[in-house]
């Protein structure tokens, strides 16, 4: 390395070169010499110099850094890798070769790179089928990132449901070359699920029967009442007929109730049907049904001159408008003079709206009423079995949508509902 005195040198140095005078005797045959340099050209030589050395050793100290940060850096991505308690692999796009993999991923020797198949699957050639798909061959096809669930083999060789995310590594080209593939073990999720399943399905048919046997003697209890009042009325005081009629509203009460349970589950389990619907020809159908309540109370009922089709399940939609409706004739109050039916839509939704000008919600309880069985202050003395709402829930979530309520103005209340304007695929269960 040069030292702080070789300035110092160097100048001795150019001194030394310097051409001397010749004697007078120098022969005149001597070949001739190159001019001699002078010394600020010899100077400007030896500066060259020392810089090249300069710069050589500057782009050793930068390779030495970088040699650095790369060891640094390997170490903390092995570490990193070394942290995940789930199989990590990178994979030869090609070959299917295993190139990479942490601890959690070795169950056996990786030094001559064994296959992804021949390691998780123990198999002798890749996965294939629908249901078996190969993340591998969907990531070249789509080159996109996928995720399928497999069942892989562990070190003892047991089956595990696992669920297999996939991400392709490309070339300057474009070419998926390599991929990185992790694994989560899902075994006792899906033995949960498999167990929530069975527990849902005991729920349904207890529901079901218990539904059913209630219903029965309701019926029978409701047709004699009604039956003793028509007959033996005139044999009654007001005490006897007053209990007669109790029994018939209690016994009706308690049908409607059963019925709006049945409603509630067959709304969860059964699957939708899909169709273009007009909305038009189901508001004129809904305000049909209600016609001779609106002309009794006086009530106005208000709608938007145009109104989208929509992608919905027939029936279902039906009960969301009626039960909207419903709960605003039943607990608007006297004060209940319109009902407004709102549109208005979004990139990926139509909402639709059931206002009325009654007594309203408190915005405590906002939220409270889509929850089964939950019935606001206004529902107070009202027939109601506190599904209603919770039944529009259920079917506006279904239809990839939610339902909500805001407070009127400058009075009454508002019930919105979202349908998504692509539904989802239509699942049965919980």
């Amino acid at each position: 390395m040069v030292q702080t005195s070789l300035p110092g040198i160097i100048l001795a140095v150019v001194e030394l070169t310097l051409p001397r005078r010749r004697n007078k005797d120098t022969r005149k045959d001597t070949a001739p010499m190159a001019p001699p340099k002078t010394r600020a050209q010899l100077q400007e030589e030896l500066r060259r110099a020392l810089e090249r050395i300069a710069t050589l050793e500057s782009v050793e100290n930068r390779c030495q850094l970088v040699e650095s940060q790369l060891r640094q850096q390997n170490a903390f991505f092995h570490h990193m890798l070394e942290s995940l308690t789930h199989p990590f692999y990178v994979l030869d796009a090609n070959t299917y070769e295993i190139v990479l993999a942490n601890s959690a991923a070795r169950m056996g020797d990786l030094s001559a790179k064994p296959t992804c198949y021949g390691l998780t699957h123990r198999r002798s050639t890749p996965c294939s089928g629908t249901e078996h798909l190969c993340p591998l061959q969907e990531v070249k096809r789509t080159k996109q990132p996928v995720t399928v669930e497999h069942i892989h083999f562990d070190i003892n060789g047991q089956p595990r449901e696992m669920e297999v995310h996939a991400y392709p590594i490309f070339d300057e080209q474009g070419n998926v070359v390599q991929m990185i593939e992790y694994s989560l073990d899902i075994s006792d999720r899906k033995r949960l699920e498999q167990e929530v399943r069975e527990y849902a399905d005991k729920i349904k048919r207890f529901a079901y029967s218990v539904s059913h046997d209630l219903k029965n003697p309701l019926i029978a209890i409701h047709g004699l009442t009604s039956l003793l009042q028509k007959k033996y009325q005139d044999r009654f005081d007001d005490k006897g007929r007053e209990i007669c009629a109790q029994i018939n509203k209690e016994s009706q009460q308690a049908l409607q109730l059963i019925e709006e349970i049945n409603t509630f589950i067959k709304t969860r389990e059964t699957p939708f049907t899909f169709e273009p619907l007009e909305i038009k020809g189901i508001l004129a159908q809904v305000r049909e049904e209600f016609q001779t309540a609106f002309k009794s109370q006086q009530i106005e009922w208000v709608e938007p001159e145009v109104l989208p089709t929509v992608k919905a399940d027939r029936l279902s939609l039906l009960r969301v408008f009626r039960n909207l409706v419903d709960n605003a004739v039943k607990y608007g109050g006297p004060d209940l003079h319109r009902i407004t039916i709102g549109y208005e839509a979004t990139a990926d939704a139509h909402i639709f709206s059931v206002g009325d000008d009654g007594v309203g919600v408190p915005p405590e309880q906002l939220e409270a009423i889509f929850a089964a069985f939950q019935r606001g202050k206004s529902s107070a003395g009202r027939e109601g079995s506190g599904l209603g709402l919770a039944i529009v829930q259920e079917i506006a979530q279904k239809h990839g949508g939610k339902a909500w309520a805001a407070p009127g103005q400058p009075c009454g209340a508002i019930f919105y509902f979202s349908l998504a304007k692509d539904p989802p695929p239509t699942k049965t269960g919980a």
